[in-house]
């Protein structure tokens, strides 16, 4: 007769189960500037498809007359006569009497609508071909509080040499200009190049006659800049600033 397997016995103690509330996971915390969510705007597009600006310049007498400083005002055009930027100067009232091409100031540069697209700073610093002194250094911005690169004078004892960077520093262009920069019965020419030695275009002091040059120049004067039309946008836009340099370096009397 085969036994029954006897029934073990009850628990004593029953089993109880230990609930642990979950935690949440920590959350990463990303944080995005409004540059990186919102690219900037394209705000030198009507460069794109120019390769060639003429550059009026005006002084604004009425404000060198009645003692509100010396400011000048340029028309950039494109061969065809549109008018493409208005740039106005801003500086202190009295550093235009005293330190006349050399100033301190800011240039604002306004499309046909009015709307600021690009802003050029330009802090005092001498100049001399001799003694490397306090060489020229301004910053683009466009649009303004966006840094597009700057120009940087070099030492030179002879001719004239500035460099064109981007805003990480890196240098894009090299302008050399003549060993005379006088503009007498002929255009004056400053010659840009890559860093590999390609010429990529010109600035232009344009000679306008001798009755000009004598009663006029300080009042009125024209220049302008050629590149390569296949140039981005940045670029071109370096190029007029740094057309504007050479004016109040050598022209700006």
């Amino acid at each position: 007769m085969m036994q029954a397997t006897p029934i073990p016995a009850a628990q004593t103690q029953p089993f109880t189960e230990i609930y642990k509330p979950i935690e949440p996971e920590p959350k990463v915390a990303v944080q995005e500037t409004v540059e990186e969510l919102l690219p900037l705007p394209r705000v030198l597009q009507d460069l794109s498809s120019v390769d060639r600006l003429l550059i009026t310049k005006r002084l604004r007498v009425k404000n060198v007359l009645f003692l509100r400083g010396k400011k000048n005002r340029f028309f950039v055009r494109t061969p065809d006569q549109t008018l493409v930027y208005t740039v106005e100067e801003e500086n202190s009232w009295w550093v235009g009497y005293f330190a006349y091409g050399l100033r301190p100031l800011q240039l604002h540069v306004t499309n046909a609508l009015g709307n600021e697209v690009m802003r050029i700073n330009r802090p005092f610093a001498c100049t001399g071909r001799i003694l490397p002194c306090q060489l020229q250094h301004i910053q683009v911005f466009a649009p303004p509080g966006n840094s597009i690169g700057t120009i940087e004078q070099q030492w030179a004892a002879i001719r004239p040499i500035y460099l064109v960077k981007n805003r990480d520093g890196d240098n894009l262009f090299w302008i050399r200009g003549p060993y005379i920069t006088v503009s007498c019965f002929r255009d004056v020419q400053f010659q840009i190049m890559r860093s590999d030695g390609t010429h990529v275009g010109a600035t232009c002091k344009r000679w306008q006659g001798l009755a000009h040059a004598l009663f006029m120049a300080p009042v009125i004067d024209r220049f302008g800049v050629a590149f390569e039309r296949g140039l981005s946008e940045v670029e071109k836009g370096l190029l007029l600033a740094a057309t504007l340099l050479m004016d109040y370096m050598y022209y700006d009397v």
